[in-house]
């Protein structure tokens, strides 16, 4: 096996969190606009008048909560920051619209912790298509198979292994001695 030389984090599930109970309300909304995730426009306004038209005006503050708010989960960024000290280099690689992506820029941490970011809305392309992991190989230098790519949902596991990357599946909530386990794996040992 060749050595991994980078790691691919997925962001929500894996390095943040969203409000409770309004993931799916806001998938709902994003459904109504389509190809979001891969490059088409969405806005505010945009997001307030598909609510209003499926019936959510009163709800608005919910839907609207998933771009505005999550929570950065410190303690898989701090797993993010012993994997870099090893000399592997760390980047986000997670399916969002451009709204979110740029909540997710002006107000997350990820350039402080991070070597670099990859959004589907920029690639013009979203996990689990093969395309979206040969975008980020080509554009790093390396072989799909120098990649590890850590994910919350299955699909997206398959997606990346099906690109040639080493591809597991891992939640926040699976804990970070699992984590730690699944880097060990692959040669990536924490001090």
């Amino acid at each position: 096996m060749q050595s991994v030389r980078a790691v691919l984090w997925d962001a929500d599930g894996v390095l943040q969190g969203t409000p409770a109970g309004t993931w799916d309300l806001a998938a709902s909304v994003v459904s109504q606009f389509p190809g979001a995730l891969t490059g088409a426009a969405i806005d505010e306004d945009g997001i307030r008048a598909v609510a209003d038209a499926m019936g959510l005006g009163d709800r608005i503050d919910d839907v609207l909560s998933v771009w505005w708010t999550f929570d950065v989960l410190q303690p898989a960024l701090e797993i993010v920051a012993r994997v870099r000290a090893t000399g592997v280099s760390c980047y986000l690689a997670t399916n969002q619209d451009s709204y979110r992506a740029t909540c997710m820029r002006n107000r997350a941490p990820y350039e402080e912790i991070l070597d670099g970011a990859y959004y589907s809305c920029d690639i013009r392309s979203a996990k689990p298509s093969a395309v979206f992991f040969e975008h980020i190989a080509s554009d790093l230098g390396l072989a799909p198979e120098q990649l590890l790519f850590i994910d919350d949902q299955p699909a997206n596991v398959s997606g990346a292994r099906s690109a040639g990357l080493n591809a597991e599946r891992w939640t926040y909530g699976d804990g970070m001695e699992r984590l730690r386990k699944l880097l060990d794996t692959y040669e990536i040992h924490l001090a």
